[in-house]
């Protein structure tokens, strides 16, 4: 299942970064008028938030969550327990910003262009974030499992108030 989301993420932004930015314009169902590219980064957004959605559901089981505790991966909080811990670091995982156990900085700027890169300072602040977390996300302790969900939330709270980072559900 993860693969799947995973494979399905890459296309989508496979998918916006080949888009032709000068493609035809739309007009939306208030009679305003938007680009193609911005229709395309727009199908793009919205078929990464289905696939973290999924991927949501995925791991709530794998971690044997609630729905109540899986609601962390939406919001501001740090987790706490080690099912949590674990449940974040699957998310993580299923969306390629970790890679063989270390924070995936390629793969986070690639999200954040997706995300972000409608506003040029937004995606700037947000590329920002994750140069300082590449830099502060270091596992000390090799015991605490899954103690890379705990550290990449930490940073993405830590520093993510500069940027509209944790969107409202």
């Amino acid at each position: 299942m993860r693969s799947l989301v995973l494979l399905s993420l890459l296309v989508a932004l496979i998918s916006l970064v080949k888009s032709d930015p000068t493609t035809e314009t739309v007009t939306t169902h208030d009679g305003s008028t938007v680009s193609g590219a911005t229709v395309k980064a727009d199908e793009a957004r919205q078929k990464i938030k289905e696939n973290v959605h999924a991927l949501t559901e995925a791991c709530k089981n794998t971690a044997k969550l609630t729905s109540d505790q899986a609601k962390i991966a939406s919001n501001q909080g740090i987790p706490k327990t080690e099912a949590e811990k674990c449940f974040l670091d699957c998310v993580y995982q299923g969306l390629n910003i970790t890679k063989d156990g270390k924070f995936n900085e390629l793969a986070a700027k690639g999200l954040a262009q997706v995300r972000f890169g409608a506003s040029q300072d937004e995606l700037s602040k947000a590329n920002h974030m994750i140069d300082t977390c590449a830099k502060e996300i270091v596992v000390k302790d090799t015991n605490e499992k899954c103690a890379l969900g705990r550290l990449i939330r930490e940073c993405f709270v830590k520093h993510g108030n500069k940027i509209n980072f944790f969107p409202k559900p």
